[in-house]
């Protein structure tokens, strides 16, 4: 198993890397938006002016995420309630599909899966490695964001900045909102051996999600289902408030679900195997 688990994060290792490098580089533009006033000023107050009539515009503000649009300007806004939610769980429910894919049920419709079937491996060892992949993927990916954008804060004097512990226990919540999707998809792929599946139902589900969170406020179902079930509601605002055991409960028992529901189906079908 160990063998086996070394092998999935040794083949695409590139893909690894090029996910939880190039984000977080990429991220580094959030916190030197803030490197002075000066800096600041020209970045940030002018876009915030610039586009204001924006924020009267409810249902853009509403798909877009943003509730306070003063507030999303600033540093915390930007990362903790804008970037954290709602792009980091489909970002990284979308590069969990493809990375479980490439791995598993796509490998079995290239006929690239003989090797794993050729191991001295129960279904279970092989589904258990490939499902804690899945998870620790998108940790790991997120975690990686967070700590690279994190530098220029933890070295340099910004005219704002953010503090290292809520920054980390809100990249948690996101992270596993963002694990759920993945999961749902990589096991519906394994249940059925059929990549399209995956995105059907994963990508599906992130769809759906972001839809109800988006428009919570416009339906009393949608704004239930934010409320309860949804993994986009249950992000709240870790960073000012902490992490909730009900909201960890919830992402976490859906991602266990989705996985147990993976194996049912991975462990009783026939492989594609050519």
């Amino acid at each position: 198993m160990f063998n086996y688990f070394k092998y999935m994060i040794t083949v695409p290792r590139k893909f690894i890397l090029n996910w939880a490098i190039s984000g977080g580089v990429y991220l580094l533009i959030l916190p030197l938006a803030f490197a002075n006033s000066s800096v600041e000023s020209l970045l940030i107050d002018t876009q915030r002016e610039a586009f204001r009539g924006m924020s009267e515009n409810e249902t853009m503000m509403n798909l877009l995420g943003i509730s306070d649009w003063d507030n999303v300007f600033t540093l915390e806004g930007m990362v903790t309630t804008y970037f954290l939610v709602p792009f980091v769980p489909l970002l990284i429910g979308t590069a969990t599909i493809i990375l479980l894919n490439k791995l598993g049920s796509k490998a079995e419709e290239d006929g690239t899966f003989e090797f794993v079937a050729a191991l001295p491996m129960t279904r279970t060892s092989v589904y258990l490695t490939q499902s804690i992949v899945a998870v620790l993927f998108g940790l790991f990916v997120t975690f990686a964001w967070t700590n690279i954008m994190f530098i220029p804060i933890a070295t340099m004097e910004l005219s704002q900045t953010l503090d290292y512990v809520p920054l980390m226990k809100a990249t948690l919540q996101a992270a596993l909102a963002g694990v759920t999707f993945g999961a749902l998809g990589f096991a519906l792929g394994a249940f059925t051996g059929k990549s399209s599946m995956a995105w059907a139902f994963g990508g599906g589900l992130m769809a759906f999600e972001y839809l109800t969170n988006s428009l919570a406020g416009t339906n009393d179902f949608f704004q239930w289902f934010d409320d309860n079930l949804s993994s986009f509601g249950a992000y709240g605002n870790p960073y000012q408030d902490g992490l909730f055991a009900e909201d960890l409960l919830l992402v976490i028992g859906k991602i266990m679900i989705f996985l147990a529901i993976g194996f049912i189906g991975f462990r009783n079908r026939s492989l594609n195997l050519r």
